[in-house]
C-alpha cells in the first residue's frame, strides 16, 4: 500500500487521471448523479491517494481552514474503489485524513459533508452530526464536525 498526499501542483498526470476517474466512476456513474465533479476547488486542496499495486484504492481531498468552511479544515469526495470496499481500507482513508488534519492543522476543527446513511459510519471516527438532513444533487447529505482537542 502507497500513501500519497500531494497539492494540486505535485500532483502527476497519471494521478490527476487516477482520482478523476474514480470520482466519475462512483458520484457520477455508479450513484446516478450528474453534478460537476470538477468544481473549481481541486487547485487549492490536498489530495491523499492510496495505490494498491499501481491502481488507485481510496481518494479524499483536504482543504486548510477557511477555504471550504470557516476557520474549519474539511474532508471531502472520500471515496473508495468499488473493487477495493468491504475490507479495512476506508477506516484507512478516514484515520489518514483526520491524521493530516490534525497534524497540519492542530487548532481547526474539522468538517465534512457526509451522505445521511453513512452518519454512524463517520460517527465512528469522532464526527458528531450538527445539521439536518438536506439534499445535495438529490442524495441526502447532513453535516458533521470533529472538534479539535486544544
Amino acid at each position: 500500500m502507497k500513501k500519497i498526499i500531494s497539492s494540486f501542483d505535485e500532483l502527476t498526470n497519471v494521478q490527476l487521471y487516477d482520482l478523476l476517474k474514480l470520482r466519475q466512476d462512483v458520484f457520477i456513474i455508479e450513484q446516478n448523479c450528474i453534478y460537476p465533479d470538477i468544481d473549481g476547488y481541486d487547485k487549492k486542496a490536498s489530495h491523499l491517494l492510496i495505490y494498491e499495486h499501481d491502481e488507485l484504492a481510496a481518494y479524499s481531498r483536504i482543504f486548510a481552514p477557511d477555504i471550504k468552511y470557516n476557520a474549519e479544515t474539511s474532508i471531502g469526495r472520500i471515496i473508495v474503489s468499488p473493487k477495493k470496499r468491504g475490507g479495512s481500507l476506508g477506516k484507512t482513508l478516514i484515520e489518514k485524513s483526520i491524521n493530516y488534519c490534525i497534524t497540519k492543522y492542530p487548532k481547526s476543527d474539522i468538517r465534512i459533508e457526509a451522505q445521511a446513511k453513512l452518519k454512524n459510519y463517520y460517527s465512528k471516527f469522532g464526527f458528531i452530526g450538527d445539521s439536518d438532513v438536506y439534499l445535495v444533487d438529490g442524495i441526502d447529505h447532513v453535516q458533521m464536525v470533529y472538534k479539535a482537542k486544544n
